[in-house]
């Protein structure tokens, strides 16, 4: 499992590496950039969270980081500094590292079966017992 865990690590950086790259190619361009330098700037600190929580094998952080990644992205793409085609780009990558991370998460523990339910005899065997589990008097002696 821990080499799932470095191979999702290794593909997150470098989806944060790919958004860098990008936001850097933008600037470049005389057209309106795909994302803004302040929104690759926040979101490869969202991926640095989710690289650093699955490196140490914790799908559970990693996944709510991604959490919070996706919902930046829907921020980001509300406000007009990511285009909705980059969004979209980011969106599947992130769809992609969540199937990953998903997997790697541990099972369950089943759940307990309930215990059976006590049989009429051991009901009233309770009912006549004190708490100290003396006889009551309540049935007869054997001798009567």
């Amino acid at each position: 499992m821990s080499g799932r865990i470095s191979g999702v690590a290794r593909f997150i950086a470098s989806l944060g590496a790919a958004a860098l790259v990008a936001a850097a190619l933008s600037g470049c361009a005389p057209t309106v950039p795909e994302i803004s330098a302040d929104a690759a700037s926040r979101m490869q600190a969202s991926v640095v969270a989710v690289t650093q929580a699955a490196a140490v094998g914790d799908p559970a952080g990693a996944i709510t980081a991604l959490d919070a990644l996706e919902e930046q992205l829907k921020q980001d793409t509300a406000s007009g500094a990511i285009s909705a085609e980059r969004a979209a780009e980011i969106q599947a990558s992130i769809d992609l590292v969540r199937a990953d991370l998903t997997a790697a998460l541990p099972a369950p523990a089943p759940e307990p079966e309930p215990a059976p339910a006590p049989s009429q005899e051991e009901k009233d065997n309770k009912d006549n017992k004190g708490k100290n589990g003396e006889d009551n008097g309540n049935k007869k002696d054997k001798d009567d």
